[in-house]
């Protein structure tokens, strides 16, 4: 059942953070972050019915985020269709709700700005011979490897890169975090550049729902520009 409810417009909203907010709060990891993005969203009962469904029965993430560190403060940036609520813990002068049009969606080119977690699953050996259900995922951290799987994921996603523009792609970063007790690590990386839509269904749906792995940690949210070539 998709708990994702696709409209004509979609929401971006832009809060920021002093960092003695960020302490205070006990932000720490990514996913404290994804924890108070989901405060956005609390008061729809569906998405409270949705977070007691088995992880195979609850679908795409209903939003999608990325935070940036400022010299001053933390950007928080949170694409989604459901409508937001302002947490207790922001302020009317940090807070913005922008809706994305379908109009806005439609153009041909944009400039683009990614940060994802690109990685590659692999079989695991569940130690008796054969292999686990779950594939475990392994993060590429050579550029041409991350290069190419760009491209393999634009292809599915409607749009491909452009290659008589520079791509830039950042050294990967590491994110360590503990969910539950249990500590884990995401690794991501930033790309940069131009890209041409083949695919306007799907491209949309790319923005609204994500690319690669680990959305719900911060990754995969697709920033976007309208360019005239």
């Amino acid at each position: 059942m998709r708990l994702r409810r696709l409209s004509v417009m979609t929401n971006l909203i832009k809060l920021s953070l002093t960092y003695e907010q960020i302490a205070k709060e006990k932000i720490t990891d990514n996913y404290a972050w994804h924890k108070k993005a989901w405060e956005l969203f609390q008061h729809h009962p569906e998405l409270k019915l949705r977070r007691n469904r088995p992880e195979s029965e609850k679908g795409p993430t209903p939003f999608l985020s990325r935070y940036t560190a400022k010299s001053q403060h933390v950007e928080l940036l949170v694409v989604s269709d459901f409508e937001p609520q302002m947490p207790n813990w922001c302020t009317e002068q940090t807070w913005r709700v922008v809706t994305i049009s379908n109009e806005f969606l439609s153009q041909p080119t944009y400039q683009f700005d990614l940060y994802a977690n690109p990685t590659k699953a692999i079989k695991k050996p569940n130690g008796q011979g054969g292999f686990t259900k779950n594939r475990q995922r392994l993060t590429w951290l050579d550029e041409f490897s991350q290069t190419k799987w760009l491209i393999r994921k634009s292809a599915s996603h409607g749009f491909i890169v452009r290659d008589d523009f520079p791509l830039k792609l950042d050294k990967p970063v590491d994110h360590r975090f503990n969910k539950n007790g249990e500590k884990g690590l995401h690794i991501g990386v930033r790309f940069q550049g131009i890209l041409e839509v083949t695919d306007h269904e799907k491209f949309k749906r790319a923005f609204r729902e994500g690319i690669g792995s680990a959305k719900g940690f911060g990754f995969g949210l697709l920033l976007i520009k309208p360019l005239r070539i």
